[in-house]
């Protein structure tokens, strides 16, 4: 992975003399890209915001639940290097907007939430996704008072655990991100007791200590669908480790030319799929239980609601309706496509009553193929190389002065 791209110098002050022409040009090979760079009282860097014109677009065909992580920049000025992503139809990490902050705070954190607000609006649907960041989780609230926000299971489970005594804390973790992934509020009742049992000290901190509502999927307020982690970020981050040590704009072009990378090789994926209804993620799950959902018994209750009793395997019934797209098991009031009930209803209402009825009527749109195709119908450009670049005067004579440079403790000489 090179450090000098687009005929940028990889100097840390070159970086910062150029970043208004830097801007200027993505902005002219991606339309609709929202960018904004913030300067102190000195007209010393600060912050910087980017969110690409494609990834805006694309994700009003997602589903509405956004992570959101930070890493360190190892720059000798510092920083913090900010992600926030969705995930698009087909399970993949998609990029909705990046910057560089100075540091994680209340302030810094308020002013990235404002700018991602200027593209993505307030809705009672939006879900993010974070770690337990308290200036992070306060500046959500304050500027996206109508979205809701979960707690990432993962993290949360590596705090948990510590809180065992003698007992195995890999397990107790395994048994906390357990908890926090059933559907149905009695399986969690019956499990969270006797976790409390089995590891009181470990239950005594998550009840003192964490809202259920904000890392259990039985109590979360709204739609979170198959998102408890935030370990997509996490990869994200890794990705982008070497570039976290270069000077400002060859890490912004590397970001940039990565994504794009993305953008095209999905697209090649959809163009892959275009003959199905469902994104591969869900034709998949649905074609792997088609087997077994065929052989259940099922019953018909109501022909109205298309609702139909269904006996399981090892005897247990629940209870399907393809109209309300919902089961006793709850998996799919959860996941947004058929679990192996709906799915066995589902065949027994086309072979026996009406073969009119297409399977991914009865997912949500963000799983159908088409949406994925728009997801990435815009092509992501990366900025041309600098011998071709034209910047208005204007825009060329705007400096930044750098950030104060960071000061890294050494190690004591001994004579």
């Amino acid at each position: 992975m090179s450090n000098h791209v687009s005929g940028i110098p990889g100097s840390p002050e070159k970086s910062y003399k150029m970043m208004y022409s830097y801007l200027y040009m993505l902005k002219q090979v991606n339309p609709g890209t929202k960018t904004c760079v913030k300067l102190d009282d000195a007209s010393k860097f600060k912050y910087l915001f980017i969110a690409l014109g494609a990834c805006i677009e694309g994700f009003a065909f997602m589903r509405k639940v956004i992570a959101v992580d930070a890493t360190s920049l190892k720059n000798k000025y510092g920083g913090v290097l900010v992600f926030a992503e969705a995930q698009d139809p087909n399970g993949q990490s998609y990029p909705l907007a990046f910057a560089v902050l100075d540091s994680e705070n209340l302030t810094s954190w308020t002013w990235f939430f404002e700018m991602l607000k200027s593209v993505i609006p307030d809705s009672s649907e939006l879900v993010f996704m974070s770690e337990r960041n308290q200036s992070l989780i306060f500046a959500i609230g304050s500027v996206f008072p109508e979205a809701h926000h979960g707690h990432c299971l993962w993290h949360l489970k590596e705090k948990v655990k510590w809180h065992a005594g003698n007992v195995n804390k890999v397990i107790v973790g395994h048994k906390f991100m357990e908890l926090g992934r059933y559907y149905t509020v009695d399986d969690f009742n019956s499990a969270y007791d006797s976790f409390e049992k089995r590891y009181p000290a470990v239950y005594k901190y998550v009840q003192e200590h964490t809202e259920k509502d904000k890392w259990a999927r039985v109590f979360f307020p709204r739609d979170r669908y198959n998102f408890d982690t935030i370990n997509s970020v996490e990869s994200m981050k890794s990705v982008f480790k070497e570039a976290t040590t270069w000077a400002l704009i060859p890490m912004l072009d590397c970001i940039v030319r990565k994504f794009s990378d993305w953008f095209t090789q999905r697209k090649e994926a959809v163009s892959r799929s275009i003959d199905t209804s469902l994104v591969p993620l869900v034709e998949n799950y649905l074609h792997g239980l088609w087997d077994v959902a065929q052989k259940l018994s099922v019953r018909e209750i109501n022909s109205y609601e298309l609702k139909y009793e269904i006996t399981d395997t090892a005897g247990k019934m629940f209870w399907a309706s393809l109209v309300e797209k919902s089961c006793t098991c709850k998996v799919w009031d959860y996941e947004k496509f058929p679990c192996l009930h709906g799915l066995a209803a589902y065949i027994y209402f086309t072979t026996n009553v009406d073969g009119g009825l297409n399977i991914h009527e009865l997912c949500s749109k963000y799983y159908w193929t088409e949406l994925w195709a728009l997801a990435y119908d815009r092509t992501l450009c990366v900025v041309p190389d600098m011998s071709s670049w034209n910047v208005p005067d204007q825009i060329k004579e705007v400096k930044i002065i750098p950030p104060d440079r960071i000061r890294r403790k050494g190690r004591k000489r001994v004579g």
